[in-house]
């Protein structure tokens, strides 16, 4: 594989500059950056089409802890969706709205490090290690880096010491997945959103994430699509794309 500057590895992911942008804008930010606020994540009559049917219609529900489940046939739309709900994407009607347990909105520098993502075209920079990755996009945030606390984080995920030292374009698809998990939990999210989150990895990997779900479901809430029905562990909440029904669980 050849290797690639930060320009290009950042291009290969279509949001991958909106992402940086989510964290960089995001340095004045006080309530999210320095504690977890309880947030309230709502859909309100969302609807998405880019030709012909749309994707989904009318699509409304509301989470403030626990895991909600998006489920729904391949090319249903979840992948959209999650996108839509992580700020990534825009829908053709209807809103999302962002707001702590008091019902005051979040500020738009505080929305974006309210919401943590990974999704598999989630691409981060092949010639920075592990460890490269996640202190650029903290400090781009005006956060602390510390060495000690990214190793906690990424051996958190199943990444070994010397794995993390090693530069992100030499690792396999699963050691990837993993990393994805580690940036998508970076700021300790209220709203933690996760699509396909068990690609690729073997079953300690897949354990592992279901770790990162259960904490974060207790700190606040994870939206979770998958294809497979195991992955969706007693959630609070499903919403079924095919038709865009939802329901508690």
């Amino acid at each position: 594989m050849s290797a690639r500057g930060p320009p290009e590895a950042a291009a290969s992911y279509a949001g991958g500059i909106r992402v940086f942008k989510r964290i960089a804008d995001a340095r004045r930010a006080d309530g999210i950056l320095r504690r977890t606020v309880p947030t309230t994540i709502a859909a309100e009559s969302l609807s998405k089409a880019f030709s012909g049917a749309p994707l989904f219609r009318d699509l409304s529900f509301s989470a403030s802890s626990g895991l909600v489940a998006i489920a729904g046939r391949n090319g249903s739309g979840k992948t959209t969706l999650l996108k839509i709900l992580a700020g990534l994407a825009r829908p053709t009607s209807g809103r999302v709205r962002l707001e702590t347990d008091g019902a005051r909105p979040l500020s738009t520098s505080e929305q974006r490090l309210a919401v943590g993502w990974a999704g598999p075209d989630l691409a981060l920079y092949g010639e920075f290690t592990a460890i490269e990755n996640l202190a650029f996009f903290r400090r781009a945030a005006g956060r602390p880096a510390s060495e000690a606390e990214l190793v906690r984080r990424l051996a958190d995920v199943g990444l070994a010491e010397e794995a993390m030292r090693r530069r992100v374009e030499e690792y396999s698809t699963g050691m990837k997945q993993r990393l994805r998990i580690a940036f998508a939990t970076l700021f300790d999210p209220p709203v933690l959103i996760l699509d396909e989150p068990m690609v690729a990895l073997d079953l300690d990997g897949r354990e592992t994430v279901y770790r990162v779900i259960e904490t974060a479901r207790k700190r606040g809430t994870v939206l979770l699509a998958s294809n497979d029905e195991r992955d969706f562990a007693e959630p609070e909440q499903r919403v079924d794309l095919a038709g865009a029904r939802r329901r508690e669980a």
